[in-house]
């Protein structure tokens, strides 16, 4: 299993910023690891599988293809940094090119979510599977999952966001994020494609960890000034490493889902909370009403009282004006 209860899985996605460049594959492989993402993120091309010849992008997606070879290199390369391997397939040979090449799971595109013998042999393969479902009816992805559910596959995590080079952030609609997960009870995660230089370029997948994401995917590029494929919604290598300690700073803030007190708010507890005091010197045998009691901070260690063990009690002894009504001197 990818997802942890307290850790948000956060992708490093190349996609095709390589441009079909083993050495700068390499090199955000790294970039990776270094970022301590969990993951780093292929998109494994056969031209064939993806388009047809006359297809705009099929030059590009047949320049983007690499050996099995160095597939294999790239996925050791991620196990020796301790980070997994994940790659958007888009046709059953890739997809067994790759599990002989160990990768740990598969995305699966939203250009793939009707394509049924696809999802079966992934669902068969036993990976974990990201389902991406960006501009996807809901009866598309109903069945989409059922057809992975009736085959086996052990986890699915349902990826919300789309790319248009880049995505305008009122385009997030992270409500519907939302919507996912309560409608097919699943994990969601968020597919962030905002401009690599905008403000809130780290905030938006904060505010989808806030509202249930469990996954985060952000996409990496050597440098963006190149302008490589892929750039427009890319962060540099440094600022990769940032977003992941951003990520993993906004984790902790979570906590636990209990409404028991921490150890830091039992601290605060203490020197916040009012005692019940005496309002005035209080003697002996007094008959302790509403006027005889005030609220207010002290510096006593004393536990905090409720006004119903107090009220209509007699004290036993005389209480000096803001002291402690303690229990024990009451009878």
């Amino acid at each position: 299993m990818m997802l942890q209860p307290s850790k948000t899985f956060v992708v490093c996605e190349m996609s095709q910023t390589y441009e079909g460049s083993f050495e700068v594959a390499s090199r955000l492989v790294q970039a990776a690891v270094e970022a301590k993402s969990d993951a780093i993120k292929f998109q494994v091309f056969k031209a064939s599988e993806l388009a047809t010849p006359d297809y705009k992008h099929f030059g590009l997606f047949s320049r983007l293809e690499l050996p099995p070879q160095q597939w294999g290199v790239l996925i050791d390369q991620a196990h020796q940094g301790s980070i997994r391997a994940l790659a958007d397939v888009f046709g059953i040979k890739s997809a067994q090119m790759l599990l002989e090449q160990k990768i740990d799971g598969f995305k699966i595109h939203p250009t793939d979510i009707k394509n049924i013998p696809l999802l079966i042999f992934l669902a068969k393969s036993g990976k974990p599977l990201l389902l991406s479902v960006g501009g996807s009816y809901p009866d598309e992805i109903t069945l989409a999952i059922a057809t992975l559910r009736k085959n086996g596959a052990s986890e699915i995590i349902l990826m919300h966001g789309f790319q248009s080079y880049p995505t305008l952030v009122e385009d997030a609609n992270l409500n519907k994020m939302v919507l996912l997960h309560q409608t097919y009870g699943l994990p969601v995660g968020f597919a962030d494609h905002i401009d690599g230089d905008h403000m809130v370029r780290y905030d938006l997948c904060a505010l989808a960890m806030g509202l249930g994401a469990r996954l985060i995917e952000k996409h990496i590029t050597v440098d963006r000034a190149l302008k490589m494929e892929d750039y427009e919604s890319a962060l540099n290598p440094s600022e990769f490493k940032e977003f992941v300690g951003h990520i993993r700073a906004l984790d902790n803030a979570f906590g636990s889902a209990s409404l028991n007190l921490s150890k830091a708010e039992e601290a605060y507890r203490k020197v916040t909370k009012k005692h019940i005091v005496a309002a005035r010197n209080l003697p002996a045998g007094t008959l302790v009403s509403e006027s005889d009691i005030a609220m207010k901070r002290t510096a006593e260690e004393y536990d905090f009282q409720n006004q119903e063990d107090i009220l209509g009690k007699k004290t036993r002894q005389e209480i000096a004006k803001d002291r402690v009504i303690r229990l024990e001197f009451l009878d």
